[in-house]
């Protein structure tokens, strides 16, 4: 989540405006202490239900924030396709 402060958002509002409609988070600091997050509007109606279902124990909330990225993918020394006949041949 993006962070900026109280200054920053009133300089370039229209760009972060258009950020968040894009569907990125922005949270605005006031001296550093978040004061408010600017989400996209459906994300907001989103959240607001998945605090219902965690308030009935009906959803559990992550243990752990998401990763930001996918992991890299190991190099391999082979063709997928020479991995995949070498591992059925090994099943006979």
């Amino acid at each position: 989540m993006r962070e900026i402060g109280v200054r920053e958002l009133k300089g370039s509002l229209s760009e972060i405006l258009r950020a968040v409609a894009g569907g990125q988070q922005v949270r605005v600091t006031r001296r550093g202490r978040p004061v408010a997050d600017l989400v996209p509007a459906a994300a907001a109606a989103d959240d607001d239900r998945m605090r219902e279902l965690v308030a009935d124990g009906r959803v559990t909330p992550p243990a752990r924030a998401r990763p930001r990225r996918a992991p890299r993918l190991a190099k391999a020394r082979r063709s997928a396709s020479s991995l995949v006949l070498a591992e059925r041949d090994a099943e006979r």
